[in-house]
């Protein structure tokens, strides 16, 4: 299976080819997979007085750590993703973005829970839109239907009242 996504770093926005034998949300969130590889990459920096602007290269390779949150770009990542029917608006706080989106918890569970009991450093979100909070150059876009978390990345976060 192979389809887009847009990743953000601290730093920078990847776009490019992932590719996963298994469920994308599975595979990221194995600890035994260290790395995340895309093909097909272009690449920018999010500093708008950073030199090297963008980039473009047939691969690249780095730590799930540095991952912000990744864009399900194409119907068939998106699809990869199972949220629950219930959704709940939350704001989320990274070092660079508020984002706000909607949250999937499992039945009665309040957001503020998630964290806890989701397992894996990666949740999925919907109807996100990142508003930057750092000067960012602009973004290719400000908004994902499907949007996944790095759980260690995200400062705190509040149901959106």
């Amino acid at each position: 299976m192979s389809f887009i996504i847009r990743v953000y770093t601290p730093a920078y926005v990847l776009i490019g080819q992932s590719e996963s034998t298994n469920a994308f949300l599975g595979w990221l969130n194995n600890p035994n997979k260290q790395t995340l590889d895309l093909s097909e990459v272009q690449g920018f920096s999010l500093d708008p007085n950073a030199t090297l602007v963008d980039f473009s290269q047939p691969t690249a390779t780095f730590p799930k750590r540095q991952v912000v949150a990744i864009d399900l770009v194409s119907p068939e990542a998106q699809a990869s993703v199972q949220l629950t029917s219930r959704a709940e608006l939350a704001v989320l706080y990274t070092d660079r973005f508020v984002i706000q989106a909607n949250m999937h918890p499992s039945g009665e569970m309040p957001v503020s829970n998630m964290f806890n009991v989701v397992g894996g450093d990666f949740i999925p979100v919907s109807d996100a839109r990142l508003y930057p909070l750092v000067p960012t150059r602009k973004l290719p876009t400000d908004n994902a239907q499907v949007l996944v978390l790095n759980k260690q990345s995200i400062n705190f976060y509040h149901a959106r009242m």
